[in-house]
């Protein structure tokens, strides 16, 4: 979940995506959206609340990750995030520059910007693991739908570059989907139900978790694998989707890992870690 242009981590990712498909060969990767827009400062400006130190590579982290999904064909998938849809008709997003996008888009060139907007237009908003009784997206489950089909249909140039103050989270998909940062159990079961009668838990990022990761409730957990933490804080999810997942807590018990497990952690304390984290 959101890198946000921190290519040590996105090659971390990768490497151990490609080691484990070497020994297995039916290994799939899932990057729940926010792959780009990293801050560009010195060290002497990185505040605490940031994590680790890192400077963004936006350029080269949408590079690599285009590559790692052209060797992997259909085993490597990006979801779309708030960040990825601000190229592509999406709300302005400012964090370390008034506009993200158009500063990611100057980096980029002319040829590259219309290569990473087609693109990015191809990515998927939700994804979903019958078998593992799992749906992966980028913010919290909260949107109102009856079906897939609901999703399908999602306009991506609905919201436009301001249209969250036309167009809130609470009545919109697409606004959900890519910007709710908590759901309600009732809100989270219904939208599980609409995707699939078996599904028992959502994953998602979007917001920063310090300690790495956050059970919600039994149908959802927020995790941070990057932005805004420790390296020793990170955390990613390993699933056979063989595998039925019972609750979130369930699939953080056993799904839970640390991206750099030789990092010290900061806030992933010992409670957290009891669950499974290896």
């Amino acid at each position: 979940t959101d890198l946000q242009g921190h290519l040590p981590d996105f090659r971390r990712m990768a490497n151990l995506f490609e080691e484990a498909q070497r020994q297995r060969g039916d290994v799939t990767l899932v990057i729940t959206g926010d792959l780009v827009h990293g801050p560009e400062l010195d060290p002497h400006e990185w505040p605490d609340h940031l994590g680790s130190y890192y400077l963004g590579e936006s350029v080269d982290v949408l590079e690599e990750a285009a590559a790692l999904q052209h060797r992997h064909p259909g085993r490597v998938h990006y979801l779309l995030g708030n960040h990825e849809h601000a190229h592509i008709g999406g709300p302005i997003v400012g964090k370390f520059f008034p506009d993200e996008a158009a500063r990611l888009e100057e980096l980029l060139g002319p040829d590259r910007t219309a290569w990473v907007r087609e693109w990015l237009s191809s990515w998927p908003l939700v994804a979903v693991a019958t078998r593992a009784r799992l749906c992966l997206l980028h913010g919290a489950p909260q949107a109102i739908i009856n079906s897939r089909d609901d999703i399908d249909r999602v306009n991506l140039g609905a919201l436009g570059p301001a249209g969250m103050l036309h167009d809130p989270i609470s009545r919109s998909i697409l606004g959900s989907l890519l910007w709710a940062r908590s759901a309600t159990a009732e809100r989270a079961r219904a939208f599980l139900r609409a995707l699939g009668p078996t599904l028992s838990t959502a994953i998602h990022g979007h917001d920063v978790v310090r300690e790495g990761f956050v059970v919600e409730d039994t149908t959802h957990l927020c995790v941070s694998s990057s932005f805004g933490c420790h390296d020793g804080d990170k955390l990613y999810i390993a699933w056979d989707l063989a595998e039925p997942a019972v609750s979130a807590l369930d699939v953080a018990r056993r799904g839970m890992r640390r991206m750099w497990p030789e990092a010290e952690p900061v806030h992933l304390d010992a409670s957290l870690r009891s669950l499974g984290v290896k």
